[in-house]
């Protein structure tokens, strides 16, 4: 085939040559390396992942401790305190409330200060007694002779002998108002319904992995998302390096080796709100499953494509390089001026789309600059209001249009008074801002169709375009809104000022220029100045009488 030639000179050549001799490099280097560095790869994304799960698990269970505690806060302030003199009514209180919020799935008891039961719900009628001081209680919890008398605590989880439901106390005090410790209200919640530790069992982690919920204080196991017994002892002291560092204080991810070869990546997090532990455990074997697969398949496909590449890159860089040929005759053209400047279509997002890429980003910045060009030459800098230029092109367009439809057009010419105080005490850079507050205020007194242009110093130009019969009357209600804009006091740099402004109108039908006309609305607000502050004047004595007339309203 012609287009095939074995040409050194030719970059498809040296490309198909380069392409092999990588692939047969790659194809060793990849043996040796591969396998290092994404065991490090793995091991650091799953430490990632594993931590920000876990952090995920030990915040919702925190959440749930911080909602039983504020529910049994509410109840313990709400408890009236007549009703600990009328058990029965206290304890068909108290089912009431554990019906409509069962938030504490074993329900809710009421000890007096001695231990003695007051009332408690239905769900915990059916559990053992609650013996005094109860297992499931702080020593802080029963002092009453300290200053930790009454404290709200998370209690020691136990085993309910009746129903065999290992079970965790949470304890409010409840206190007279007087402050007198009267009672303690208890809520019990079972740890093995998914409700209080749902987040254990339903989570988005590798089903290999392990959780385990810890109570250090206490040195117990209060959950897993295995099976096992809900509520057990930790392992003893150097039975568990990882465990014994978490205890100790430790938190964070760590790569643990075990003797017996299990190597397992761990995690440790603190439960937000108690003293709890939640321990993750995810097995090397299972990170490393994928290096493991991936080194299969290379050793079993390498051999395959180093038949098929010679075949596939000879003819495919020829492909490849095709959008490349492309774009450059399109740009070609576009020099040319036999199509318009467009971005280069984007074939591929490799190298070439990259280049691709660049030259539009290139093109772009080209008609951004234009655009900015036209833009300063059109607007004024620092109230991005038409300049001259652009009032003068919409006025010839405003007049033209007038000229066939038999409309008018009016020129309000507004020069700025009392401005030159605050340019003189307060300086230049608040006379700047006054001139954009008052081209904000004015802006908004006009229609979207009209043009509000800023042509000097403190001067502005309003363009009325399409009146009709009633144009003398619509100038003169723009002219009293502009002159209502500076009722109110401009605060510039923490100062109020008084600013006004003088307003000069002439009207036009198409019969005369732009320039006229922005003359004679110009010579009027001249006669208004003459005439005192915030006057408005037309351009001729009998504003009335011109507007009705074929030719511009012109003075005399």
């Amino acid at each position: 085939m012609p287009g095939l030639r074995f040409n050194l000179n030719s970059i498809t050549t040296r490309l198909i040559i380069f392409g092999v001799s990588l692939l047969l490099i790659g194809a060793t280097g990849r043996l040796l390396v591969l396998s290092h560095y994404l065991r490090g790869s793995l091991i650091e994304t799953n430490s990632a992942q594993l931590e920000t799960l876990t952090n995920h698990v030990a915040r919702s269970i925190g959440r749930e401790l911080d909602r039983r505690r504020t529910l049994l806060t509410q109840l313990s302030t709400r408890l009236p305190a007549p009703l600990l003199a009328d058990p029965a009514t206290l304890e068909s209180r108290l089912s009431e409330i554990g019906a409509i919020n069962p938030t504490f799935s074993q329900g809710l008891v009421l000890l007096s200060v001695q231990g003695v039961p007051l009332a408690r719900t239905v769900t915990a009628k059916g559990l053992d007694p609650l013996p005094w001081p109860h297992p499931g209680l702080s020593d802080a919890d029963t002092d009453t002779d300290t200053d930790t008398a009454g404290k709200i605590g998370i209690g020691k989880p136990f085993v309910d002998s009746r129903t065999a439901v290992p079970l965790l106390p949470m304890v409010a005090p409840v206190f007279d108002g007087h402050g007198q410790l009267q009672a303690y209200l208890i809520g019990l919640s079972a740890l093995n319904r998914s409700g209080f530790l749902q987040a254990l069992h339903v989570t988005p982690i590798d089903s290999a992995a392990e959780l385990m919920l810890i109570s250090p204080t206490e040195r117990l196991t209060l959950g897993t998302n295995l099976d096992g017994p809900a509520l057990g002892p930790l392992p003893e002291a150097g039975m568990d390096s990882f465990g014994d560092k978490a205890l100790a204080g430790y938190r964070g991810t760590e790569l643990s080796r075990h003797d017996e070869g299990d190597d397992t990546l761990d995690a440790a997090v603190s439960v937000p709100g108690s003293d709890w532990i939640l321990i993750a455990r995810l097995p090397t074997a299972e990170i490393y499953r994928p290096q493991a697969e991936l080194r299969r398949f290379i050793l079993h496909n390498t051999g395959f494509l180093i038949l098929i590449v010679l075949v596939v890159v000879t003819l495919g860089v020829r492909y490849l390089l095709g959008p490349l040929r492309h774009a450059a005759a399109h740009a070609d053209r576009m020099m040319l001026d036999e199509i318009p400047l467009a971005p280069l279509p984007i074939v591929r997002n490799d190298e070439v789309g990259h280049l691709t890429q660049a030259f539009n980003r290139v093109l772009a910045k080209l008609l951004d600059s234009q655009a900015e060009l036209q833009h300063r030459a059109h607007r004024d800098p620092l109230t991005g209001l038409p300049n001259r230029h652009l009032l003068a092109d919409r006025m010839t367009q405003a007049l033209a249009r007038a000229q066939r439809n038999q409309s008018w057009v009016a020129v309000l010419f507004l020069d700025l008074d009392l401005f030159k105080p605050i340019n003189d005490l307060l300086g230049h850079d608040a006379g700047d801002q006054a001139l954009q507050q008052v081209a904000a205020r004015l802006q908004g007194a006009l229609r979207r169709v009209d043009t509000l242009a800023r042509v000097g110093g403190d001067e502005f130009v309003i363009l009325l375009t399409d009146l009709g019969t009633d144009a003398e009357e619509a100038t003169a209600t723009v002219a009293q809104k502009c002159l209502d804009t500076f009722e109110q006091e401009f605060t510039i740099k923490g100062e109020s000022c008084r600013l006004g402004t003088s307003i000069g109108i002439a009207l036009g039908n198409g019969d005369c220029s732009p320039d006229k006309l922005l003359i004679a609305a110009d010579k009027a607000m001249y006669r208004s100045k003459l005439s005192g502050c915030g006057e408005v004047c037309w351009s001729s004595s009998e504003p009335g009488a011109p507007a009705r007339q074929a030719s511009a309203t012109l003075p005399d």
